[in-house]
């Protein structure tokens, strides 16, 4: 499969679990999104690209990221992760120049082992 067709199928797979978590059909999703309900299935399907406009509208329908559906990156994840980096980024705020590099400097060190312990 190519890269863009198992985009379009992980995007369509992620579309359908959403509306069907939601307790959506295609049709009411359609209607939300101001689309019709075979262009939904399409994309289900992984069949179809969506326009721009219609992604827009999908996302907004459905009160979800694009992130999320491009990615598969949860809304909650991204949310933990932002109030993450906010965290991170006000605690170095608070130190010294030397300090902040000091911190980034043992992060950076620490990841090489974490990263080659995930593989």
């Amino acid at each position: 499969m190519k890269d863009q067709e198992k985009w379009l199928s992980d995007l369509g797979a992620r579309l359908k679990s959403e509306r069907e978590k939601q307790g959506l059909t295609q049709q009411t999703l359609a209607g939300k999104a101001s689309t019709k309900q075979d262009y939904i299935a399409q994309l289900e399907r992984g069949s179809r690209n969506p326009s721009l406009r219609t992604f827009m509208n999908i996302l907004s329908a459905l009160d979800i990221s694009a992130d999320y559906l491009i990615y598969g990156t949860s809304k909650e994840r991204t949310n933990e992760m932002s109030e993450l980096i906010n965290n991170v980024t006000s605690f170095l705020s608070r130190r010294s120049m030397e300090d902040a590099t000091a911190y980034y400097d043992i992060v950076r060190f620490m990841s090489k082992y974490v990263d080659s312990d995930s593989e």
